[in-house]
């Protein structure tokens, strides 16, 4: 008892005195071409302090290279709209008056359209620590199929990805129509992958442009995800594919370096993190964020995995469905459901 009183009496809640830094303005600005595109302008926090970011009132605009202006709409405060169509064929840059101040973006094309030349997935295994424990004794392996994409392209060409897995599952119940008879609930819940930025590029080591086996996306098999007496009936993988220019790409993978497991919390992100937008009224005026125009393009895959027979197939859902978030219907299909 004495040494646990020793202990508890050293244990002690520790708030690090971090010194007081000067409110930057954070420009969310990523653009897609032929949709409809915000952009966020806010001021940055200290790290104690609380989330509560105050919106940052301004004339937003976008410049093209032959100097044509498109102006936005403020929706509410902090949030722009850009109603205007993009022209693929020129160069844009972001300008922004705030605060008697002026910020300008670098000019950044209109991408490509982005495409995938094939895909397949090919066994894996993949450590994870589920709730966000980082000791070893936490981590636990689920294996599964690793989806793979390869994108053969005449020049270099770099893609950010987002994604949402569909699970579809079942589970039987027993019931009495006319005679006892056991039927089927079809289930289905998303999966939001909890990665940092995925990115694709041509490799470093070699002058070709293409992009092989690139590692999209990993799919565990059911077991790690269903309860007892439900059965896995495949993965409805939705990719968003996003063709970006060089210098975005740069920028996301700055912020991995910074937010990935080798980082420290206390490093300064504004510092690595190469954007493209400046202050011309006050060179010396830092600004956060980046401006980026991407190109989007969804492809839709159905993953069916079998640990006992080896038989793991991929098939390219033609067909795109709003499905919900989640849910169960009893004895008949959902009009989604991928077989």
């Amino acid at each position: 008892m004495l040494l646990f009183l020793l202990g508890y009496s050293c244990e002690s809640v520790y708030i690090a005195d971090l010194d007081k830094v000067d409110e930057v303005m954070v420009v969310d600005a990523r653009l897609v071409y032929g949709e409809q595109n915000q952009i966020f302008l806010y001021k940055s926090q200290g790290f104690n302090e609380q989330d509560n970011f105050k919106p940052v009132n301004a004339i937003v605009q976008l410049q093209d290279d032959r100097g044509e202006t498109l102006n936005t709409i403020q929706d509410k405060p902090g949030v722009y709209i850009l109603n205007a169509s993009l022209d693929p064929f020129r160069k844009y840059r972001l300008h922004i008056i705030a605060s008697g101040e002026t910020y300008v973006s670098a000019y950044e094309p209109v991408p490509g359209e982005p495409r995938i030349d094939s895909a397949y997935i090919e066994y894996f295994e993949k450590w994870v620590h589920p709730g966000g424990e980082t000791d070893a004794g936490s981590f636990i392996k689920r294996t599964g199929q690793q989806f793979y994409v390869d994108i053969h392209e005449d020049q270099a060409s770099y893609y950010r990805f987002t994604s949402r897995l569909v699970l579809q599952y079942t589970f039987p119940f027993d019931t009495v129509i006319g005679t006892p008879v056991r039927l089927l609930k079809y289930c289905w819940k998303t999966i939001y992958p909890h990665e940092l930025f995925n990115l694709a590029a041509p490799s470093e080591y070699t002058s070709s442009p293409d992009i092989i086996k690139y590692p999209a996306e990993f799919m565990g098999y059911y077991d790690g995800y269903l309860e007892q007496n439900e059965r896995g009936e495949g993965w409805i993988y939705m990719m968003h594919q996003y063709r970006i220019s060089e210098s975005s790409y740069k920028y996301y993978n700055d912020l991995n370096s910074q937010l990935g497991p080798k980082g420290k919390i206390f490093d300064p992100l504004y510092v690595q993190a190469r954007n493209n937008l400046t202050c011309t009224s006050d060179p010396e005026k830092l600004i956060l964020g980046n401006f980026d125009i991407s190109r989007h393009r969804e492809h839709r895959y159905l993953v069916k995995l079998n640990r006992g027979s080896g038989i793991n197939t991929i098939r390219k859902i033609e067909q795109y469905h709003d499905i919900p978030e989640r849910g169960i219907r009893p004895i008949y299909k959902p009009y989604f459901w991928e077989d």
